[in-house]
C-alpha cells in the first residue's frame, strides 16, 4: 500500500473567492489588498482517493509535453539564511539541504543560482538582479526557494534578513529589514516569464491563505496550464512552527527525485500536484502543513508550472512508481572547513558577514562581538563607515535618523537637519532662517489675474498654467505639451520584449501635469467629497505624490477635477505618457543612455544617486526639455491604456468599458525600481483594483 492510500486523502470543492495575504478593513470591510494569493482552482477529482490502488496509469499527456517544450530557459534562485545575527536561532541543516535541492533542480535541467545568509539591502537586491536577468523572457521558467526563518505579524507574512532584529525585542527595527510578501507579490506581478513558483521553506506563513476545501483535477495537464502561472508553497499553516532540520524541503527533493510528487502518473509533476503531495506528506512526519496557492490575478492563475519525472528535460515513457515511499532525510551536512571566503581576517565559523566585498572592508570590520566580521559602523547611525559621508554623527544628530549616506534627514531639504529644524515641513525651494523656518515675504496687493485659454500653438508649448476650482482656488500645475510625431519603444536595444517593435506615433497637443498627484491636491479632492484618504505609509503628505490608489480612485479624482473646472480631465494614454516623457530624446532617459549618479530622479538603493528612501516630494529633481517632472522613478503613473504584449495601437487610445479584469499599463517606474526599470520605453501592466505604495498617477488635459 503506498503513501496516499494510507492517508486516505478526501478531496473537496475549492470556492473561487480564496484570498490569500490580504488584510479586511475591519470598520468597513472592504478589501484593502485584492491582488493576493489564492487558493489552486484547478479541477481535482471529488470523492475519490488519490491511492494507485484505484489510479489507472493514464497515458502521458501531450500538453506536459507542448509546455516543457516551450520553455526557452529554466532558472531557479535558492537563497538560504542559517547565520543570524540580531537574536534569531541559527539553522546550521541549511547549507546541506540546499545542496541536494541545487542537486535535484540541474538534474531537472535548471540553472541555479545561490546565496546565503543575505542582509536586508542584499535579499531585496537579490530578487530584483535575478529577476532583471532572467524575468523577462516571456518563456522562461523561474523559481525561488527560500530557507530560513520567516514571521507572521497581524495575518501578514515576512521573510527575515539576517541582520533584521528579532520582533520579540524591538518590533520596529524588525519591520524595518523584513522582507514582506507584499513585496514578493509585487515582484511577482512584476515578472513577465511565463511560470513562476515560490517555495517557502520558513515559519511564516498559514495566515497568507485562507482555510479551504480542495478542488477538483482532471487526470491529464490540460492544455489551459501553458497558460501564464505564479504559484506559492510555504512550509506551514498559521500558528505552526517549522523546525530548524526541516522535513518540507527533504519531501520537496523526494517528489521530484522518486517521482512521488506525480500523482496522477502520467510522467510530469505539475506545480498544483507538488502542492497536494507537500500538504499531505509533510504531516505524516512532524506538526505542521504545508500550503499551497496561485496569485489571485486571473491572467497569472491560468497556467501550472511543470517537471518532468526522472530527473531530466526528456518525458519518460512510464515511472518507476515506489511500492511504499518513506520520507527521505538528507544526510548531516559536511562541516564548513574554516575558511576565510572574504579575507577580512575573520573565519567564516565565527563571521557574522562572510561575504564582504573589497568595498565593504575598506574601512575596517568588527574583530568581536556580535558583529564580528561585519564593516565597521564608527558612529552607529546603521549606514557602514565605508559608505558613510558622516561617519561621525553625534547622538542628536541621528536622533531624527539619516539619510542612505549617513547624515542626518533633511526631509523638506532645506540644508536644515532635521534634528535642528523647527519647520521640517518647508516647500521646496523657499528660502528659510537657520532654524529651518521660512524668512517672512512682505505682502504685496494685486490683483488676481484672469483665467486665460492657452492655445495649443508652439508657442504655447512649455507655458505652466492652473485652472481655477469652483471654491475659487487653483487646481494643479499644468505644462501645454505641443503636438509632435516620435518613434516608441525600445529604441535603443536591450529592453523587452513588450517594448517591441519600434514605430512612428504622432500625437495632437495636450497638457499634462507638471507633477505628479501629490497628497495635498487627492487630500483636497477626498475632503470634498467625503472620500477615505489613502495611506502615506508614514512617509509625509503634502507635496509627496499620493499612493495606495487604485485606477478607480485616479479616475475619479480625474472626473471631480472636470467637473470642477469645466475643463476634460483625464489620464493619458500610453503614446502621450512615452512622447512627454521622451520629451524629444530617444535616449533610455530624457538625459541619456546612463542613469548617472547625477541627482535627476528617484529610483532604488541610491541607484540614481538620490538620498530618498522612499518617495521624494515632486519636483526634487530638474524637469526634462517639456518642463515635466520625475517622469523616472518616484513613483509608477498609471494610463488609460489597455495592456498589449506587442504594440497593435491600443496605446493610442483610452480603453473603453474598463472592469475589474481590465490590464491597463503603468509607466515610469519607482523609487523601489532597479534603472532598467525607470526607462521611458518601459512597460508593465496592472489590474484596476488594486493599489500599494509604488503606484501614484499624473493627469493631463485636453
Amino acid at each position: 500500500m503506498d503513501f496516499l492510500s494510507l492517508t486516505h486523502i478526501r478531496l473537496l470543492i475549492l470556492l473561487m473567492i480564496g484570498l490569500m495575504l490580504a488584510a479586511c478593513d475591519p470598520q468597513t470591510g472592504i478589501i484593502r489588498d485584492p491582488g493576493g494569493i489564492t487558493d489552486d482552482l484547478t479541477p481535482y477529482v471529488q470523492g475519490q482517493s488519490l491511492s494507485t490502488a484505484n489510479m489507472t496509469h493514464a497515458a502521458q499527456s501531450p500538453h506536459g509535453a507542448k509546455i516543457l517544450s516551450s520553455y526557452s530557459g529554466s532558472y531557479a534562485l535558492l537563497i538560504g539564511q542559517n547565520r543570524y545575527t540580531q537574536g534569531w536561532s541559527n539553522l546550521e541543516s541549511i547549507p546541506g539541504e540546499l545542496q541536494q535541492v541545487e542537486q535535484i533542480l540541474k538534474s531537472q535541467g535548471f540553472t541555479v543560482e545561490k546565496s546565503s545568509n543575505l542582509n536586508s539591502r542584499q535579499l531585496e537586491d537579490r530578487f530584483e538582479r535575478f529577476i532583471d536577468k532572467y524575468g523577462f523572457d516571456e518563456d522562461n521558467r523561474l523559481l525561488f526557494f527560500y530557507s530560513g526563518h520567516g514571521y507572521t505579524r497581524q495575518d501578514k507574512g515576512y521573510i527575515v534578513p539576517v541582520d533584521a532584529a528579532n520582533p520579540n525585542f524591538n518590533e520596529k527595527a524588525f519591520l524595518r529589514k523584513a522582507v514582506g510578501m507584499n513585496q514578493v507579490l509585487t515582484w511577482a506581478r512584476k515578472i513577465e516569464a511565463k511560470h513562476v513558483l515560490f517555495l517557502f521553506d520558513s515559519c511564516f506563513s498559514g495566515t497568507v491563505f485562507k482555510a479551504k476545501d480542495l478542488p477538483k483535477i482532471s487526470r491529464q495537464i490540460t492544455e489551459a496550464a501553458e497558460e501564464p502561472v505564479r504559484q506559492f508553497i510555504t512550509a506551514g499553516s498559521a500558528n505552526e512552527t517549522v523546525p530548524a532540520k526541516s522535513v518540507f524541503t527533504p519531501a520537496f527533493i523526494d517528489a521530484l527525485r522518486y517521482g512521488w510528487g506525480d500523482l496522477y502518473k502520467d510522467g510530469f509533476i505539475t506545480g498544483q500536484e507538488l502542492g497536494l503531495y507537500l500538504k499531505s506528506k509533510v504531516p505524516n512526519h512532524v506538526d505542521q502543513t504545508p500550503q499551497y496557492g496561485k496569485i489571485k490575478d486571473y491572467e497569472l492563475s491560468r497556467g501550472d508550472f511543470v517537471f518532468v519525472v526522472g530527473g531530466s528535460n526528456q518525458v519518460v515513457a512510464q515511472p518507476v512508481i515506489p511500492s511504499a515511499p518513506v520520507l527521505s532525510v538528507p544526510a548531516a551536512p559536511v562541516p564548513i572547513p574554516k575558511i576565510d571566503s572574504d579575507k577580512d581576517g575573520i573565519t567564516d565559523d565565527q563571521d557574522k558577514c562572510p561575504r564582504n566585498t573589497a568595498a565593504e572592508i575598506s574601512k575596517g570590520v568588527y574583530k568581536s562581538g556580535s558583529r564580528k566580521g561585519c564593516p565597521i559602523d564608527s558612529d552607529n547611525d546603521r549606514v557602514a563607515d565605508y559608505r558613510d559621508n558622516c561617519p561621525h554623527n553625534r547622538s542628536k544628530e541621528i536622533s531624527q535618523g539619516v539619510d542612505s549616506r549617513g547624515c542626518p534627514l533633511d526631509s523638506d531639504r532645506d540644508n536644515v537637519a532635521d534634528y535642528q529644524d523647527s519647520c521640517p515641513s518647508t516647500s521646496v525651494g523657499v528660502t528659510v532662517k537657520e532654524n529651518g523656518c521660512p524668512i517672512p515675504v512682505p505682502v504685496v496687493s494685486v490683483q488676481p489675474p484672469s483665467i486665460v485659454q492657452p492655445s495649443f500653438s508652439d508657442n504655447a508649448a512649455g507655458k505652466v498654467f492652473r485652472d481655477r476650482l469652483k471654491d475659487g482656488s487653483k487646481g494643479p500645475e499644468m505644462v501645454w505639451i505641443p503636438a509632435g510625431t516620435f518613434r516608441m519603444g525600445d529604441i535603443q536595444g536591450g529592453g523587452r520584449n513588450n517594448e517591441q517593435s519600434v514605430h512612428k506615433i504622432s500625437v495632437d497637443g495636450f497638457a499634462m501635469g507638471r507633477y505628479e498627484v501629490t497628497f495635498s491636491e487627492y487630500d483636497k479632492f477626498a475632503e470634498a467629497i467625503g472620500r477615505e484618504k489613502p495611506s502615506d505609509e508614514s512617509w509625509g503628505r503634502g507635496r509627496h505624490p499620493v499612493i495606495n490608489i487604485s485606477w478607480y480612485d485616479a479616475v475619479a479624482y480625474a472626473e471631480w477635477l472636470s467637473q470642477q473646472t469645466g475643463q476634460q480631465y483625464r489620464l493619458p494614454t500610453e503614446a502621450e505618457w512615452e512622447y512627454a516623457a521622451r520629451a524629444g530624446t530617444e535616449t533610455k532617459y530624457w538625459w541619456g543612455n546612463d542613469i548617472g549618479s547625477s541627482n535627476k530622479a528617484n529610483c532604488y538603493r541610491n541607484q540614481c544617486g538620490d538620498s530618498f528612501e522612499h518617495t521624494a516630494p515632486v519636483g526634487s529633481f530638474v524637469p526634462n526639455q517639456f518642463g515635466l517632472y520625475d517622469t523616472v522613478g518616484n513613483v509608477w503613473e498609471r494610463t488609460c491604456s489597455e495592456y498589449d504584449s506587442k504594440y497593435q495601437g491600443k496605446e493610442k487610445s483610452c480603453l473603453d468599458n474598463v472592469n475589474n479584469n481590465s490590464r491597463l499599463i503603468l509607466r515610469g517606474g519607482s523609487w523601489s525600481d532597479i534603472p532598467s526599470s525607470v526607462r521611458s520605453a518601459n512597460r508593465v501592466k496592472v489590474g484596476t483594483i488594486g493599489y500599494n505604495k509604488y503606484i501614484g498617477f499624473r493627469l493631463v488635459r485636453l
